[in-house]
């Protein structure tokens, strides 16, 4: 018990003692504390954005007709593909796989619209839009992607046999609001039958078709301001005078984990019943990969910092340690002379190195509560998200502690190997 107090005094002596020593180990662990805790608070905020954008980015694929396997032929309205179309069946049994959360099937046609008896203005010199008549524009991969945006309004359901979803700059010019009557004809010249629709939605392009980055398509004539989405029932009645006017040439299926989409695309693939000669399969998670690549790229960097941090901070701890041990080679020499054994002289230079510890651990669990947030604003995190937490500071606290412990013993191997003679002979 003796001993054991007289230890713990002789370590709190010296420290006092050497008290420049002492603050340079004090502020070098602070120091090093806070970045740590700084750092694994940024690396958790990191983790729970990317899980939050496993189920909130939209993942999705598109199941269509695949024309290049399929035949051609003519009809009253010109050429058409006699490909096989997506079915109901088809629709049910890929929406039943584990993981989809829902989908969108959908009828392209190219109507004019009008309302009040004037013809809507588009970018195109027929004055005309390229419209999706869907059964849930919500999982349309135009909206699931992020490109588009509902602004106001709302989405168009499966139950909504007469709903018009507009872009918002194109229904301003055109005088257009939620609420207005639409009607839309495919073909003006011929029989084709006038619809009549409810302006339910308007979207906002969130993509700038400048900018390389984003995932604007411009493969074809049309701009995106001159796109809109009605109900299916309201674009089969449109286009009854049409061979194919009321088949499914594609269907949008969103998944609930982005992280699981090639898996459940395998697993779509593997529906026998399905012949997947006669469609294309096209997974559309840009985004996710886009944000998540770049949060593993900032998680890399964030793990590589904190083991640089640690490793350096390691090195100059020993190096500081070892010319302090080197220093008291006499106090040593004296110590083992009056019989104290050498793993009592290495537990009082632990004790000191720890009673530093105590005392800068707490403070770095503080001050990175503060400098944590202060961080994660230069990787994109919100101050309030980056949280430095209990677990942390436990986390560090053990492992600084025995990465100091193991310090101290790399720092006295030199001095211990010598015998107590040895030591003071060196000193006279």
């Amino acid at each position: 018990m003796n001993h054991k107090t007289n230890l713990g005094i002789r370590a709190i002596l010296y420290s006092a003692r050497k008290w420049k020593k002492t603050l340079l180990v004090f502020f070098l662990l602070l120091t090093i504390t806070t970045l740590v805790l700084s750092g694994l608070a940024i690396a958790d905020a990191q983790e729970e954005q990317a899980e939050e954008l496993r189920g909130t980015t939209g993942a999705s694929f598109t199941v269509e007709r695949n024309l290049s396997t399929g035949g051609w032929t003519s009809g009253a309205h010109g050429s058409y593909s006699t490909q096989e179309f997506v079915s109901e069946e088809m629709l049910q049994e890929i929406a039943s796989v584990d993981g989809i959360a829902g989908y969108d099937a959908s009828i392209v046609s190219m109507p004019t619209l009008y309302s009040n008896g004037k013809t809507l203005v588009t970018d195109t010199p027929a004055l005309i839009f390229y419209v999706f008549g869907s059964m849930n524009t919500e999982y349309n991969d135009l909206f699931v992607s992020g490109r588009f945006e509902l602004v106001e309004g709302s989405h168009i359901t499966d139950d909504m046999p007469n709903g018009i979803i507009l872009n918002k700059e194109r229904a301003e010019l055109n005088g257009v609001k939620i609420g207005d009557k639409v009607s839309g004809i495919i073909d003006s010249y011929s029989d084709d039958p006038e619809i009549e629709m409810e302006v339910v939605g308007l979207f906002d392009i969130v993509v700038d078709k400048n900018d390389e980055a984003t995932m604007y398509d411009d493969s074809t004539m049309w701009d995106y301001t001159d796109y809109a989405f009605c109900s299916i029932d309201a674009m089969k009645a449109m286009a009854v005078n049409y061979e194919d006017g009321n088949k499914t040439r594609e269907a949008d299926f969103y998944v609930s984990d982005a992280a699981e989409l090639n898996n459940i695309i395998e697993e779509v693939k593997n529906i026998s019943s399905i012949n997947w000669d006669n469609f294309i399969i096209t997974a559309n998670d840009e985004v996710y990969q886009n944000i998540s690549s770049a949060l593993s790229d900032t998680n890399t960097l964030i793990t590589t910092m904190i083991v640089i941090i640690t490793a350096v901070s390691m090195v100059l701890i020993i190096l500081i340690l070892s010319m302090s041990i080197r220093s008291r080679k006499r106090e040593t020499g004296i110590l083992l002379a009056v019989g104290i054994a050498k793993p009592a002289v290495i537990l009082q230079y632990v004790l000191e190195t720890l009673l530093i510890a105590v005392v800068a651990f707490p403070l770095a669990y503080l001050s990175s509560k503060q400098v944590a947030g202060t961080l994660g604003t230069l990787f994109g995190k919100a101050a309030e998200n980056v949280i430095v937490t209990p677990e942390h500071f436990l986390l560090v606290a053990i492992v600084g502690s025995i990465l100091l412990v193991a310090a101290v013993l790399v720092s006295s191997i030199s001095t211990m190997r010598l015998k107590p003679k040895q030591i003071l002979s060196q000193m006279e």
